[in-house]
């Protein structure tokens, strides 16, 4: 059974819309203080500075709300993939919401699965519609229809499968730096593989699924986590290596 050392957390772009939030309480305060001013001491020239922080208190709103709805979502679709996760039936070790600080700046991880002869470095996506996409391009394309209106449109996103490789290499990286020489040693010849999942029950990514790849939907994941082999030149990870790593990773001891 898979032992869960960190429990899924929200996600650092949250604080941003907590940021817009508290904007939008601040330019909604002033527009009531302007007021309250205008009308106690009969300054009612100074009421279209009110109506001009009304109009700043809309705008931040509106970024909050947008923010908000892509932040939720998101977290919508790691709490499935955590789900399924927690539920795996082997032996390993999973983390969610890894974060840390590597090439001057923070990196932050949906879910590492740590098993003895590999370490998954799993990214969720969370996308109603339908994906396409190469290997090797710099951009996916996500094919949908607009809520209200029904038309159908498309737009770009960073190719998953290069956000991964990046937060491996910086994973790799971090991890190197912050074990022992022993540990350190043992650790640059393991192998971490990168996963896409595709978790949204209403998205489409049956074009770029691949196993090859690590690109998988969410019904998947168990079965691919528990077929996957590591290359041959791949060493094993110790107890020991585990243990440190998911000290590392957790703060814990």
């Amino acid at each position: 059974m898979v032992a869960t050392l960190r429990a899924l957390q929200a996600p650092r772009a949250m604080r941003w819309v907590r940021w817009w939030r508290w904007v939008t309480v601040a330019f909604l305060t002033g527009a009531v203080a302007v007021v309250a001013i205008a009308v106690w001491m009969h300054f009612f020239w100074i009421l279209p500075l009110a109506a001009i922080l009304l109009g700043f208190a809309f705008k931040s709103y509106g970024i909050a709300r947008h923010r908000g709805r892509i932040v939720g979502e998101g977290s919508e679709g790691e709490a499935l993939v955590a789900k399924a996760l927690d539920n795996l039936q082997m032996d390993a070790r999973v983390l969610h919401s890894v974060h840390f600080d590597s090439g001057d700046r923070a990196r932050e991880i949906d879910h590492l699965l740590i098993t003895h002869n590999t370490m998954f470095c799993i990214e969720t996506k969370y996308l109603r519609g339908r994906i396409a996409g190469e290997v090797l391009d710099r951009e996916w394309t996500l094919h949908k229809r607009a809520h209200k209106t029904r038309s159908r449109y498309k737009r770009g996103f960073y190719n998953p499968l290069k956000q991964v490789a990046t937060q491996i290499y910086h994973l790799r990286s971090y991890l190197e730096s912050q074990l022992a020489p022993r540990w350190a040693q043992e650790c640059s010849q393991i192998w971490i593989q990168g996963v896409v999942v595709f978790a949204h029950p209403q998205g489409d990514a049956s074009a770029v699924v691949s196993h090859e790849q690590g690109v998988v939907q969410l019904a998947d994941l168990p079965q691919y986590l528990a077929n996957y082999r590591p290359p041959s030149r791949a060493h094993r990870l110790s107890y020991g290596l585990r243990r440190e790593i998911s000290r590392i990773l957790t703060g814990q001891a």
